[in-house]
């Protein structure tokens, strides 16, 4: 019988090489006990250069946010205020954040009132 790849790689020991590695990928924020994992920018999904942090060492915990390195939110945490020591670690590692904190997210007092449409759409209750 042929072995499975998942034996093979068993067999050869390649499994346990590859997790004795896998905490590498999450480096501790300096002064916190969170962590971050930084993912290169992709052209093929149209990405940048972008962290992930996470409430615990080692890529443990809840996601806190990510945040792409111009500085713009990634993967839906707009409005999200990042931690002063968060912001200035990142920021010495050339991450565009603002002087607030917050990562992009839209405010209403920023809009001009000419630019834009309000629609409120309402469901009819039809019989």
């Amino acid at each position: 019988m042929i072995p499975s790849f998942k034996d093979f790689l068993k067999e050869k020991q390649i499994v346990e090489k590859i997790m004795l590695f896998e905490h590498i990928v999450y480096k501790q924020i300096d002064g916190t006990k969170n962590s971050y994992r930084q993912d290169t920018g992709n052209t093929n999904n149209m990405t940048i250069t972008h962290s992930h942090v996470y409430a615990k060492p080692n890529g443990n915990g809840k996601e806190l946010y990510s945040v792409n390195i111009d500085g713009s939110t990634h993967d839906g945490y707009s409005g999200t205020e990042v931690p002063k020591k968060h912001a200035d670690f990142f920021r010495t590692k050339g991450y565009e954040i603002k002087h607030d904190n917050i990562l992009e997210c839209l405010f209403l007092e920023s809009l001009n009132k000419n630019d834009y449409e309000i629609i409120i759409l309402e469901e009819s209750e039809e019989n």
